[in-house]
């Protein structure tokens, strides 16, 4: 089926998409809930360098089963298979059995839904080779922007979101402000303004040639390798541990809770903060790195910038930090308190730097792991074509 259509919903009906989504949901269902209820994933060993605690990889199943699946109702099912597959240590917690929602499950539901029905999308999406310009330099700009207003607004309210932290004597990295202004958030913003307007202007430009080299491809395909594997490289050696103890004395112990609902799968796991570079920056440079890669790989696919093309796997890399904000913003205490002074659960403004840091991590490692795959698809393909 060359001319998948993603919001299509018969060519679900299809062979490739079937297959796809019922091996998705099996491996999803492992990934999720098997492995770490199993606590086969708990590897002290491999626990004090990366982080969360216990690693799924249930971002990477999805990410690839709707990009080889390319349509709306796979995405959809895979969400679905991955939300209710979800693992917590909390199960006899008060708070999570008498109100699951307001405890935190609606940032599952947030991230899980967006991977799939983002990663499908723009794997599917054909345009022309402008359009794909244009689409990777609104996107990965809006990352920018993503990652230095979240990081503005932290550092703004520095007693409320930093400071806690730093009397645990946790140095974590912040977007710190010089006589009152935030240099480094405003640097960050300004250069994703720029990386997004040049983008813009590289689309306007008409370009047709005939390429038959695939050395754009390689080189693309090894810059988006590169940029990923440094990711994880930077946080396995500038991340550091806090406790348990120290989680609950920074955001509180229902906060602490839903750290370890979400990311750690263990009543008591321990978390990570990055000293050496705000983590808010981190996916958007890894974002820029992916971009240029990609911009240099549509030049090959759309035969310059005027033919039709499709990111296809690639497409899936394209969402990012946007997840995290959303849940964030979804379950923060401006807006849960606003709607409900009463609530018994929101998220305060530490909490949000360590979602950040954790949910960093975490899809770094799936990242990787769903790239090895794509290439491993991507080699018997051609292998059977020839």
């Amino acid at each position: 089926m060359t001319d998948a259509k993603f919001f299509h919903l018969g060519q679900f009906f299809s062979l490739r998409a079937l297959i796809t989504t019922v091996i998705g949901v099996g491996l999803i269902s492992v990934t999720e809930f098997v492995l770490p209820w199993l606590e086969i994933l708990n590897i002290p060993a491999i626990q004090q360098w990366l982080s969360p605690a216990t690693i799924v990889f249930t971002l990477a199943i999805i990410m690839v089963g709707s990009a080889v699946a390319k349509n709306i109702v796979s995405s959809i099912f895979l969400a679905v298979a991955a939300i209710l597959s979800f693992y917590n240590p909390y199960v006899t917690s008060t708070l999570y059995a008498n109100n699951l929602f307001s405890s935190g499950y609606w940032a599952i539901i947030v991230i899980y839904l967006l991977t799939a029905l983002l990663a499908g999308f723009f794997a599917t999406m054909e345009m022309t080779g402008r359009t794909a310009l244009l689409l990777i330099g609104i996107i990965y700009g809006l990352q920018g922007l993503i990652g230095a207003g979240t990081s503005l607004y932290l550092s703004l309210n520095f007693a409320q979101a930093i400071e806690p932290y730093q009397l645990q004597n946790l140095g974590i990295a912040f977007g710190e402000t010089i006589n009152g202004f935030p240099v480094y958030d405003t640097v960050v913003g300004i250069f994703s303004i720029i990386y997004m307007m040049v983008f813009i202007i590289i689309s306007r430009k008409r370009v047709s040639t005939t390429v038959t080299s695939n050395k754009h491809e390689i080189i693309g395909q090894i810059l988006i390798f590169l940029s990923i594997v440094a990711g994880i490289v930077f946080m396995i050696f500038a991340g550091f541990k806090y406790t348990q103890a120290e989680a609950v004395l920074i955001y509180g112990q229902t906060n602490t809770d839903f750290m370890n609902i979400i990311f750690s799968k263990l009543p008591s796991g321990d978390f990570t903060f990055v000293k050496y570079l705000n983590v808010f920056y981190i996916l958007p440079i890894v974002g820029f790195a992916m971009g240029i890669a990609m911009g240099i790989m549509v030049y090959k696919r759309a035969q310059g910038t005027t033919d039709k093309m499709r990111f296809n796997f690639e497409g899936s890399f394209l969402w990012l930090n946007l997840a995290p904000l959303i849940a964030s913003l979804l379950l923060s205490n401006v807006v849960i308190l606003g709607l409900n002074a009463d609530a018994e659960f929101y998220l305060n403004m530490p909490t949000v730097i360590a979602i950040f840091t954790e949910y960093t991590f975490l899809l770094l490692i799936n990242l990787f792991v769903a790239y090895i795959i794509f290439r491993i698809i991507a080699f018997f393909k051609s292998v059977s074509k020839k």
